[in-house]
């Protein structure tokens, strides 16, 4: 019984051996998969420069233009008042001594005359006086001189006069002399009335002058106009009010006002270049350098002043300005492009014999589109830009 069951089974793994076996030959023979073609890379191009040695420097190049520098301001500095009227306007030529602005007076040129009259009749009263002490002095001297004359004559000839005669002309002598003094006396109290009354009226008629000096405003030199304040007539002037700025058109600086001018220093050689003509300048003015009151005035400002003024130049004309910050002679220099950062460090790439190197460097003075190399790069070695 046991050997016809392994039989059976035996039996129908020999009917699902060959059942696989003709169902494998229903479907069609795989292909086989081929690998695919090798593609040689193409070559890796770079765009270079070569290092060279040369100048560089850093610098900046500015518009500058020339101003006048003997820039007085007018105002009035003695007394303030209403405006009467400014006398010029920016564009004129004016002459040192020349009335440019007045404040209303209010009649004190018509004092100034009547303290005049007074001046002169004080004058001639004290001539007056001193011509008449002078007469009556003269004439109380001369009866003095005969009674003297005469007392001596009476004292020689004592046997021709009596003793009261001759005593008689000494109470005389001596009186005319009390009167004499007196007469003196009298007049040089006069007259040091009359001289006191003459001077109070000649410093009144100072003072009233030094007032109509006051509300005239004076140019102080020669030049031009180059501001003045927009006021009506009757306004308000305080002292120290600027209503008039007089410049000196022969005395001319360059100006430059911008954001650059802290790299500017006093004493710095800047290379000006004007109407095709170049010339040295030296910075005579800065924001660091002017005092305190006048720093917001010029707190953008440089003024530079130069070693020869081009011919024909004006005031407002133009000019470049070129300050040199830092140069190298004979430095390897690159182009700026090529140098690359990466962490905080400078880095360059060579190509040498068609292979990047990468290379630290230290670089040092740098222009807009070059830099110099102090360590990593030689000359004539080739840099890559891209």
């Amino acid at each position: 019984m046991r050997l016809q069951r392994n039989k059976l089974i035996f039996g129908l793994f020999i009917v699902v051996f060959f059942m696989v076996l003709a169902s494998c030959s229903l479907f069609p023979a795989e292909e086989e998969t081929l690998a695919p073609p090798l593609v040689e890379p193409g070559e890796i191009s770079y765009r270079t420069a070569q290092a060279t040695i040369g100048y560089i420097e850093d610098s900046i190049k500015k518009t500058a233009y020339f101003v006048p520098v003997l820039d007085r301001d007018h105002f009035f500095s003695a007394r303030a008042g209403r405006l009467k009227a400014i006398h010029v306007k920016p564009g004129d030529t004016v002459k040192a001594g020349d009335i440019i602005a007045e404040l209303l007076t209010d009649g004190i040129e018509k004092e100034i005359e009547y303290q005049k009259l007074t001046v002169d009749t004080q004058l001639k009263s004290l001539r007056y006086i001193e011509q008449k002490s002078e007469i009556d002095i003269q004439a109380a001297q001369k009866r003095l001189t005969d009674l003297e004359e005469k007392y001596d004559e009476m004292k020689r000839n004592s046997s021709v006069y009596t003793a009261n005669d001759i005593e008689n002309m000494k109470q005389e002598m001596e009186s005319q002399k009390f009167s004499l003094d007196k007469l003196i006396l009298d007049y040089t109290n006069q007259l040091d009335m009359k001289q006191n009354e003459l001077m109070s009226a000649q410093m009144k008629l100072a003072q009233l002058e030094e007032d109509l000096v006051q509300c005239r405003l004076v140019a102080t030199v020669d030049g031009t106009v180059t501001y003045a304040r927009d006021v009506d007539e009757g306004d308000s002037i305080d002292i120290y009010q600027t209503l008039v700025t007089i410049s000196d058109p022969r005395v001319l600086q360059l100006e430059y006002k911008g954001n650059q001018t802290s790299d500017f220093r006093l004493g710095m050689e800047v290379a000006v270049t004007c109407n095709k003509q170049t010339c040295k300048g030296e910075v005579v003015l800065t924001p660091a350098s002017v005092p305190f009151e006048e720093m917001e005035k010029y707190k953008d400002t440089i003024r530079i002043k130069l070693s020869e003024l081009p011919e024909g130049v004006e005031r407002g004309d133009s000019a470049e300005i070129k300050l040199v910050r830092d140069f190298s002679e004979n430095a390897v220099i690159i182009p700026k492009r090529a140098l690359k950062s990466y962490l905080g460090k400078d880095i360059v790439y060579i190509l040498d014999d068609g292979i990047r190197i990468e290379r630290y460097v230290q670089k040092g003075v740098q222009s807009v589109n070059e830099v110099e190399i102090i360590e990593g790069v030689e000359a004539g070695e080739l840099v890559i830009i891209e």
